[in-house]
């Protein structure tokens, strides 16, 4: 991410700011958690700024493969897809496997059906030219670097794919993974929405974090809510939103948690693996990385505008 242009830097700023007010309107106008949390993620996927939607990411076929997942914090219902391609909005069919299923999962062509069967907008424009044109070029890096070996062993050795590693070896300023939201209505409903194109160069058939509760999300009424972004091979063997829930739950505010969490992922895994967001029962907000950025937005009742941040250094730039 450090090498984002400013333009690109700017678009990445405007389009928090304006997902976050998105969601915020719905929780001014007095609407749940849920619905907050759900049209963020919604108009992130149809920006094409973040890798979900219409900016995601390909896998190493040149091929589309998103997953998603909603969590309400009162009952603990969960609603998630994986591996679906052409859906303007996966978030929408994760929230429809939530409300319309007896299921907690959807995948692949079976989800695709479901979401048909929803009435649920396709596109006929994934990939655009542009993600078409950055995966060539990503490709040939990966094929050069992996000295003969299959792009897969390659990616393999490299570890994965996240841009905010400043020595990311497939070059560019946009693998910004996974996006999500937190969110606490006025009754004190919790909720948490993720969205994600996974990681460039990705395995056909790979499943991340994001649709799997615990790893890319987890949302507990009275007990907090998380959602996390980055290497997801690594947050789901250590759960880190059911653990940042799970300090919550303890007492910890949300910023101690999300720390916490994030010292147990690199203890585990080393540094440059990823981050989270949380919101705790109290309703005060916390985030942490151990990469060299993470962007995120912000907002609360009282406020004009949300406040946005991407660096580590960085303190927010309207007032919380």
């Amino acid at each position: 991410m450090r090498g984002m242009t400013p333009e690109r830097e700017a678009q990445y700023r405007d389009g928090m700011r304006a997902a976050a007010a998105v969601g915020a309107a719905i929780l001014r106008a007095g609407g749940s958690a849920l619905d907050a949390a759900t049209a963020a993620m919604v108009d992130m996927e149809d920006g094409g700024v973040f890798n979900a939607g219409l900016g995601s990411c390909l896998t190493t076929a040149g091929t589309v493969e998103m997953d998603a997942a909603v969590m309400r914090g009162s009952d603990r219902a969960i609603g998630a897809v994986a591996g679906v391609a052409e859906l303007a909005n996966p978030i929408l069919a994760a929230r429809a496997v939530m409300e319309h299923t007896p299921h907690c999962l959807l995948a692949a062509e079976g989800a695709l059906a479901f979401a048909r069967d929803q009435g649920l907008e396709r596109r006929t424009d994934f990939p655009p030219a542009h993600r078409r044109a950055e995966w060539e070029s990503k490709r040939a890096t990966l094929e050069a670097r992996a000295a003969g070996k299959s792009v897969e062993q390659g990616l393999a050795e490299l570890g994965g794919v996240l841009g905010a590693q400043e020595d990311d070896p497939l070059g560019g300023d946009d693998h910004h993974d996974t996006v999500g939201a937190v969110a606490m209505d006025a009754q004190g409903r919790l909720a948490a929405a993720v969205t994600t194109g996974g990681i460039w160069l990705k395995m056909p058939g790979r499943v991340g974090d994001s649709p799997l509760p615990g790893a890319g999300f987890w949302a507990v009424d009275g007990h907090g809510a998380a959602v996390a972004t980055g290497t997801g091979e690594y947050l789901m063997r250590v759960m880190i939103c059911h653990e940042a829930v799970h300090f919550m739950r303890a007492g910890d505010d949300a910023q101690t948690a999300c720390e916490a969490v994030v010292a147990l992922l690199e203890s585990e895994f080393g540094p440059d693996q990823g981050g989270l967001i949380a919101i705790d029962p109290q309703g005060r907000l916390g985030w942490a990385i151990n990469t060299h950025g993470m962007g995120r937005a912000a907002w609360h009742a009282g406020m004009a505008e949300p406040a946005v941040a991407v660096w580590p250094e960085d303190d927010w730039d309207r007032p919380l």
